[in-house]
């Protein structure tokens, strides 16, 4: 089973436009041999909100297909957002960097979106 880790940082929906893009493109190559998790902190909180999201239904549609989608706390507070406001079924870590240390110690591939 392989295991991706992608860091999101960045507001341009180019970006978000390709890595949704790259995500399917891995999950349809490796169907079913590898667990993905984009790791949303920095400048990404538009990717992970609900409202005036361009991506939603391409978010939803990736969580459907089992791909983690996490979102930093410490991006929320600094942003003054709640979880009430980020697209349902994304996951709130405390630490989005301390959380791409862990997993790359525990063997997940890293890729850095855009």
């Amino acid at each position: 089973m392989y295991k991706a880790i992608i860091q999101l940082t960045s507001d341009d929906i180019k970006v978000h436009r390709s890595m949704i893009r790259q995500v399917n493109n891995l999950l349809d190559y490796l169907r079913g041999n590898i667990q993905v998790r984009i790791v949303c902190h920095g400048a990404s909180l538009p990717f992970c909100l609900n409202q005036s999201n361009p991506f939603r239904e391409d978010i939803k549609s990736l969580l459907l297909r089992k791909v983690a989608v996490a979102a930093c706390h410490n991006m929320l507070v600094s942003n003054a957002k709640s979880e009430s406001e980020l697209i349902a079924g994304l996951e709130i870590i405390p630490s989005a960097i301390a959380d791409l240390v862990i997993k790359q110690q525990q063997g997940w591939s890293y890729v850095k979106a855009g």
